[in-house]
């Protein structure tokens, strides 16, 4: 039995098919068009090798494969035409996020991150400019009280907000997408209390090690999207 497996988003146009004989698995990968190679293993039993071929094919979906029939032409990859980053393409990066995929957030931000890559490193860092403006027009007092309904006091009385965690909440707004985020600027009272999205901050800096193969992540965002940083929103 062989199983078919493509993946063209992004900037990739990749197959990988297995085939699994008894007690021996054979996979084939490659790009697309090509006849790509081929390695094989064998395992003590028939049980133990779909065990491991199951495991293979389930990290592949994860890495945006999808499978396809015995036979199934194979899409024409289509090459997106160039546009730079600007507050339109910023917002309809977030709307890719995948949320059949929740509870993973690699996964939920998959198709974003492989977008992200295909552009300039430029853009890779202007995204993460436009994310940090939007975060920080979230930091200030009237969205903390809104996102904190409940919030506890110190001994003196100021309310306590957890640095970190107010982050997170302002990085869930931004996820919801551009009219929840404007809707919620405007009218505070719609934050979606207690939902939270810290991965998001990583999604510049994964998409760049994707494109570089460079895990020191060269840049960082303008203006400052910690807790506090916006004075004028906390006065």
């Amino acid at each position: 039995m062989t199983r078919y497996f493509i993946n063209q988003g992004g900037e990739a146009n990749k197959f990988w098919n297995v085939e699994i004989e008894d007690a021996t698995y054979t996979v084939a990968f490659g790009k697309i068009g090509t006849q790509g190679r081929q390695n094989s293993k064998s395992l003590v039993d028939a049980a133990s090798c779909e065990a491991e071929v199951a495991k293979l094919i389930a990290d592949k979906i994860k890495k945006g494969y999808q499978e396809i029939q015995e036979g199934e032409a194979v899409p024409q990859k289509v090459i997106a035409e160039y546009r730079p980053m600007d507050e339109d393409l910023f917002w309809e990066i977030i709307a890719s996020f995948n949320w059949k995929k929740r509870g993973d957030d690699d996964a939920i931000m998959l198709t974003a991150e492989e977008r992200l890559a295909t552009l300039p490193v430029e853009d890779i860092f202007a995204f993460d400019n436009i994310l940090a403006e939007k975060l920080y027009q979230l930091d200030g007092q009237k969205y903390a009280n809104a996102c904190y309904p409940k919030k506890q006091t110190l001994s003196n009385g100021t309310p306590y907000i957890s640095v970190d965690d107010f982050l997170y909440c302002r990085c869930c707004v931004i996820i919801n997408g551009r009219k929840f985020y404007e809707f919620t600027l405007d009218y505070p009272k719609n934050w979606p209390v207690d939902g939270t999205f810290e991965s998001v901050l990583y999604l510049a800096q994964k998409a760049y090690e994707r494109k570089t193969a460079d895990e020191d992540y060269p840049h960082s965002s303008e203006p400052s999207f910690e807790t506090y940083s916006n004075r004028a929103g906390w006065l």
